[in-house]
């Protein structure tokens, strides 16, 4: 505690008070050194499998209007648009016949191009019976039955058809000119000279009538 050599006191106290900041100062990197090492030593856990929860997203479904309520109806064939089954009948209001021919004027022994046009004028879809048995063309003269597609040909055939609004279907049929009646009687005479008028009937709705003429020649 006291000093003793040629020198003053105060140079002894400075050299030891340099000496112990230095044993300090050492004693303090080590100290800092061996935790560092031990730090980065130490493993560092990594989260496993079990103990990390797993998060799976549930999908939110909402619900489409053909989904909230389910209609199944049987069908033969399957379609994207409504089943054709479940479509209303098409009323006798909701369906026009036009009946045409390709010609205004033909000669005797002609054979005429006749038309019929069976068009749907509603506003919905709707279904139609549109085939044989529920069609006809008739051509008449005056209050005389001259002529009619069911008179050689009768039919039972059905044919239902889904009719879009303003939707048509053209049924065509040859005339060949001559005198028909039921039963279909064999060596009818052609039609003579004269105004005719053809009408169109799908069901109960009938056409208005359709003039033409024939002619001698």
């Amino acid at each position: 505690m006291h000093p003793r050599g040629p020198q003053p006191p105060s140079v002894y106290w400075v050299r030891r008070i340099v000496a112990l900041l230095v044993i300090v100062a050492l004693l303090l990197a080590g100290r800092w050194a061996f935790y560092r090492v031990t730090r980065s030593s130490t493993p560092v856990a990594s989260p496993s499998a079990s103990s990390t929860p797993t998060v799976t997203p549930t999908p939110t479904v909402t619900p489409s209007p053909s989904a909230t309520k389910a209609t199944v109806t049987p069908s033969k064939s399957a379609s994207a648009s409504p089943s054709a089954s479940t479509l209303r009948d098409c009323k006798d209001a909701d369906i026009k016949v036009t009946a045409s021919t390709d010609a205004a004027t033909y000669v005797v022994g002609s054979t005429p191009k006749l038309r019929m046009r069976i068009q749907n004028i509603s506003s919905t879809p709707c279904r139609r019976d549109l085939g044989a048995a529920a069609n006809e063309l008739v051509i008449t003269s005056g209050t005389a039955h001259v002529w009619s597609s069911d008179d050689c040909n009768p039919a039972t055939t059905k044919d239902v058809q889904t009719m879009q609004p303003d939707q048509s279907y053209s049924v065509t049929v040859t005339w060949l000119g001559r005198l028909s009646a039921k039963g279909c009687p064999a060596n009818q005479p052609y039609a003579q000279p004269g105004s005719y008028k053809l009408t169109g009937r799908n069901g109960g709705v009938t056409s208005a009538p359709a003039i033409f003429a024939l002619t001698q020649g």
